[in-house]
C-alpha cells in the first residue's frame, strides 16, 4: 500500500501548481527537489503586466535562503532580499525586469524576469459589455480536435488520474512535505479512505465534482470533522488535516504536444490562500525520466485568491544549481474580475515558441522563445510533450499573506459561504486543437 501511495504523488514545483506560476511556484498553479540551501526566488510580480505610458507599477518579490539579490534590464541595483519598489513607466515598449539572488554558498543562483508591456492602447474594450463570460468560443476548426466541456456528471477517469497526499518523495527517498511549497492542503482521491466521500461511480469527491457542466476544485477547511489520512494512521506522518483539496493530472492518458492550442475557460476562488493553477509538467515526470527544472514547466493560470483582477503565466526551467523562471501577470478591469467572471487562457504553443492569450485579445500579454537570452546558457526543454495538471492549494510560498478561513468551504456542501461558487475553481471546458 505504501509504495503504491508514493509512485502516485508527483513533486509540486514552486512555480505554479498551488497551485502551481506568477511567483517561483508554479509554480506548481500554478517547490522543487534542491538541497533547502539553494536560493528560491519564491514571489516576483508586477501589479499590471499592460499599462498605458506614464503609469507607475509596483515590482513585488519574497526570496528564500538567499543572501544578496540584483536588478537588471530596465532597472539596476542591490535590492533588498525581501520587498517592494514603484516604478514610473515613461516610454512605449515593453519594460524587462530581472531578479537575480545568490545563496549563503556563492555557488548558485536563481533568477526571475517580468515583463511589462507599456503603449497609449487600452485593452480593456472587450470588457466594456457586462457577461457572466468574456472566454474565447471553443470552434473545431483544425484537423485534430479534443474538447472536454464536461456535460457529463462522471470525471471522465480516462483522461485524468488523482494525486494523493501532503507531499513527494525526492530524488534521494526523502519526504519532503507542502509539496515543496508549505502547502496546508491533503490531496483526496479513490482508495478507501483518501476522502471522506469518494463516489465511485462518477468518479467525484467532496473536494472535486461536476455540477451543471463545470468541474468544481472545491478546498475545504474543516476543523470539527478533520480527514484522517489512512497511510498515517501508524504515527509515521501527520494523520489529521483540516485543510483538503484536489488535484488531478493527464500523465500517460491526455499528452499534450505542439503545434497547438489550448483553451481553458475558468473562474477563481476569492479569498486569502486559495491558490488555483492549470499548469503543465513533462510527459515522464512521474516515471522519473524527466526532472525539475530542466525538463521545464509550463505555468498557464496561477491565480492568488486575495487578488480579484490578476492571473499569471510562468515558464520555468535551467538546472539544480541555477534555476530560472520567467513569469508575467495580466490584469482586467475590476468590473470583470476572475472572481466573478469566466474567463479563458489560450497557450498558443509551437517549435520554440510560446504564446499565451488573454480571452479574445488578438495580443498575447506572455510570449517567450528559444531565442530569449535567458536560454543562451539553459536547455529550452518545451518543445517535447507535456501533461496537465489542475489543483486548488492552501497557503504556500506563492503568496505571503496567511489563509482567511473564513472564505473557504466548511463542509461538502460549502454551507457557510452565501454563493458557494466563491470558494470553487470551477472550469468550464478545456480544449486542446493543432495548429494545422
Amino acid at each position: 500500500m505504501k509504495i503504491k501511495f508514493y509512485i502516485l504523488i508527483s513533486l509540486f514545483i514552486v512555480s505554479c501548481g498551488g497551485g502551481g506560476g506568477m511567483g517561483d511556484s508554479s509554480s506548481d498553479n500554478n517547490g522543487g527537489t534542491g538541497m533547502p540551501s539553494d536560493p528560491m526566488i519564491n514571489t516576483f510580480a508586477s501589479t499590471a503586466s499592460s499599462v498605458s505610458i506614464n503609469t507607475s507599477v509596483t515590482l513585488s518579490w519574497t526570496t528564500s535562503n538567499t543572501n544578496s539579490c540584483s536588478a537588471s534590464g530596465d532597472w539596476s541595483g542591490t535590492k533588498s532580499l525581501n520587498g517592494s519598489e514603484d516604478i514610473t513607466l515613461d516610454e512605449a515598449k515593453t519594460y524587462s525586469f530581472t531578479l537575480t539572488c545568490s545563496g549563503a554558498s556563492g555557488t548558485s543562483n536563481a533568477t526571475s524576469t517580468i515583463t511589462v508591456e507599456v503603449s497609449s492602447v487600452d485593452g480593456s474594450d472587450i470588457y466594456s459589455e457586462d457577461k457572466a463570460s468574456y472566454c474565447k468560443d471553443p470552434i473545431n476548426n483544425s484537423s485534430s480536435y479534443w474538447i472536454e466541456n464536461f456535460d457529463s456528471n462522471t470525471f471522465n477517469e480516462d483522461i485524468f488520474t488523482y494525486q494523493l497526499g501532503n507531499g513527494f518523495s525526492a530524488s534521494d527517498g526523502s519526504w519532503v512535505g507542502g509539496w515543496g511549497n508549505n502547502e496546508l492542503q491533503y490531496y483526496t482521491g479513490p482508495g478507501e479512505g483518501y476522502a471522506k466521500n469518494y463516489d465511485s461511480i462518477t468518479n467525484t469527491t467532496e473536494n472535486l465534482f461536476i455540477e451543471d457542466g463545470y468541474l468544481k476544485i472545491q478546498p475545504i477547511y474543516n476543523t470539527s470533522n478533520v480527514f484522517q489520512d489512512p497511510y498515517c494512521a501508524d504515527g509515521s506522518c501527520s494523520y489529521e488535516w483540516p485543510h483538503t483539496s484536489a488535484r488531478v493530472i493527464t500523465s500517460s492518458k491526455k499528452i499534450f504536444e505542439k503545434p497547438s492550442r489550448i483553451t481553458i475557460c475558468f473562474k477563481v476562488p476569492d479569498g486569502t490562500g486559495h491558490w488555483p493553477a492549470v499548469w503543465m509538467l513533462p510527459q515522464g515526470f512521474i516515471e522519473g525520466t524527466k526532472t525539475w527544472p530542466t525538463d521545464g514547466e509550463i505555468d498557464l493560470m496561477e491565480a492568488r485568491g486575495r487578488v480579484a483582477n490578476e492571473i499569471g503565466a510562468t515558464l520555468h526551467f535551467g538546472n539544480s544549481m541555477s534555476r530560472v523562471m520567467i513569469n508575467k501577470a495580466e490584469t482586467v478591469p475590476n468590473s470583470v474580475n476572475f472572481h466573478d467572471k469566466f474567463h479563458s487562457v489560450t497557450f498558443e504553443w509551437q517549435e520554440n515558441s510560446i504564446k499565451v492569450y488573454l480571452d479574445t485579445q488578438e495580443t498575447p500579454f506572455y510570449e517567450e522563445s528559444s531565442d530569449s537570452t535567458e536560454f543562451n546558457s539553459n536547455y529550452y526543454p518545451f518543445n517535447e510533450s507535456f501533461y496537465l495538471l489542475l489543483n486548488v492549494a492552501s497557503g504556500g510560498d506563492y503568496d505571503t499573506f496567511g489563509v482567511d478561513t473564513n472564505m473557504y468551504c466548511h463542509d461538502e456542501e460549502c454551507s457557510n459561504l452565501a454563493d458557494p461558487d466563491r470558494g470553487r475553481l470551477i472550469i468550464d471546458y478545456i480544449e486542446y486543437k493543432s495548429i494545422d
